[in-house]
């Protein structure tokens, strides 16, 4: 899944997770945020009350996930990275598959309610290389803005050495996070 031959060249730093014995690595930009501070930043840089309401949903759900919730930020690009740890939960294929459906579901119901397009770039499951790495891309375009919007979000869950995360990423481009997750220590 990761060309492991540019792991070693990409530059970022680690963040020790405080409550979890997990240490993510991240383009330097990102900087962690309390819930609070992250609300205050999405009051500030939207005024579109429907993409706010959905926003707060989605945190507000990713809040009630069972483990430890964490938001990351980057204000020069607006990308969001957030991480929930999870018990621990083998990831086989069909797990994957059938995770894919879920989002897919969220994804047709958010597209009916909002104006929203929603293309799949990738999704893949990967276990060779020891972790086991749900991925998926889908490009979201806002299809009722004049300017129409574009951005991508990135779900990945990973599970090893008896930990699992949850991850998101929602960016206005399409990055390809693979390295930096090769580099997270679970």
């Amino acid at each position: 899944m990761v060309d492991s031959s540019n792991v070693e060249t990409i530059e970022g730093s680690y963040h020790k997770l405080d409550k979890d014995p997990v240490r993510i690595y991240l383009p330097s930009v990102f900087k962690r945020k309390s819930g609070v501070e992250f609300e205050k930043i999405l009051d500030s840089i939207s005024s579109d009350k429907n993409s706010l309401k959905l926003e707060y949903a989605r945190l507000k759900q990713l809040r009630e996930i069972e483990g430890n919730f964490y938001i990351y930020f980057d204000k020069s690009t607006f990308s969001t990275y957030t991480i929930n740890t999870l018990p621990y939960m083998p990831l086989q294929r069909q797990d994957a598959k059938f995770l894919l459906g879920i989002i897919s579901q969220s994804n047709r119901e958010n597209e009916n309610n909002l104006d929203l397009k929603y293309t799949k770039v990738t999704a893949k499951y990967d276990n060779s290389v020891g972790p086991q790495i749900f991925k998926s891309i889908f490009k979201v375009e806002d299809t009722k803005s004049i300017d129409n919007p574009t951005f991508y979000n990135s779900t990945y869950i990973v599970s090893y050495n008896n930990k699992t995360v949850f991850i998101q990423l929602s960016t206005p481009f399409e990055a390809n996070f693979d390295p930096f997750l090769q580099k997270m220590i679970l």
